[in-house]
């Protein structure tokens, strides 16, 4: 029988934003569930200690430094220390440092073979801190980063600011990564809010985004590709740092699955500092199903969805990063459409 694979939260999010608040408002939220968690903040409190003292038999810490600054064997040898224990957990909480790229971790549930057989991630979630991220988004260039990676954006601390500011946090956050779910939080206070068990990473909710992209128009009937960039007409008259962004197409009919496959694998390989992730809902031609594809820096997978059926075939495809070119892409994608 195979082995039920283990969901894991990631946590990301600045210094100071709130990430270790959150681990224990979901600890308090979730008593039913067995916690093992990888902290690795610097600079921050712990995992609330009488939290911890209350519930000994539900939660495990394992406190290794930082593994978004030393991944590699450091990181599997963390998490080979974790199986290998006596304690039986179902669901696996990471909280990245705040002052790194976190796709390095991402990428190694989404890309080891061996941690997937074990793992599988549940969503990404970045904490923001509404009072600074203005002037952090400007200044750190790992704000945007984490901003990029995102599945759900808890804009902490709300209470602090005027909804106005709030407002064009949201904008700000669009800009970045329009897909994102965004909750507004104050001491990152969850109650409400659907955190865990999301399934961002499925192939269904993958799917579902991709063809909510806003901006992206249904397909007409000739084969020329619909390209829409993302890009906020308020924030554009600011002096906002637009380096990551996000840019949608849609295509009629299907694709070349061989020209696609050998030209996407190179792509991501070759753009892996500035390409961070790519949704997609696939047709290929010769083919009854319609595909999702996934990827995580050079790391992609696909997913088989629905039959197409007697529905009109179209491929929608979203891309996330720094200084990408719409006009290029668009371009090179052309050329991998099945004539």
């Amino acid at each position: 029988m195979k082995q039920e694979r283990i969901p894991v939260t990631i946590i990301t999010g600045f210094l100071g934003a709130g990430k270790t608040n959150l681990l224990n408002k979901l600890i308090r939220k979730h008593p039913e569930k067995k916690f093992a968690i990888i902290e690795n903040e610097f600079g921050e409190t712990g995992i609330d200690g009488g939290l911890i003292a209350s519930a000994s038999e539900s939660i495990f810490e394992l406190n290794n430094g930082c593994i978004c600054c030393s991944l590699g064997e450091d990181f599997l040898l963390t998490l080979e220390k974790l199986l290998g224990s006596s304690y039986e957990f179902d669901h696996l909480l990471v909280e990245t440092t705040g002052i790194a790229d976190p796709s390095g971790i991402v990428d190694a549930f989404v890309s080891g073979s061996s941690i997937q057989e074990r793992f599988k991630i549940d969503s990404v979630i970045c904490v923001v801190d509404a009072e600074n991220m203005e002037d952090l988004y400007e200044e750190q260039p790992e704000i945007r980063l984490q901003l990029a990676l995102a599945d759900l954006v808890l804009i902490n601390k709300t209470d602090c600011v005027h909804p106005e500011y709030l407002a064009r946090h949201s904008d700000l956050i669009n800009t970045v990564n329009p897909m994102a779910r965004q909750e507004k939080t104050i001491y990152c206070t969850v109650d409400n809010i659907e955190v865990l068990g999301t399934n961002s990473f499925s192939g269904e909710v993958i799917g579902k985004s991709t063809l909510s992209f806003c901006g992206i128009d249904v397909p007409s009937k000739d084969l020329s590709a619909q390209r829409s960039f993302i890009h906020n007409p308020r924030l554009g008259q600011t002096t906002h740092k637009h380096d990551i962004s996000s840019v949608g197409f849609t295509f009629n009919g299907s694709f070349d699955v061989n020209k696609f496959g050998l030209w996407m694998q190179n792509y991501l390989y070759f753009n892996r500092e500035r390409v961070f992730r790519v949704k997609g809902v696939m047709s290929f031609d010769q083919t009854e199903d319609q595909f999702v594809f996934h990827a995580v820096r050079s790391s992609f997978m696909f997913e088989v969805g629905k039959p197409w059926g007697d529905n009109e075939r179209f491929s929608k495809l979203v891309f996330i990063g720094k200084n990408i070119s719409g006009k290029e892409l668009e371009a090179n994608l052309l050329q991998l459409l099945a004539r």
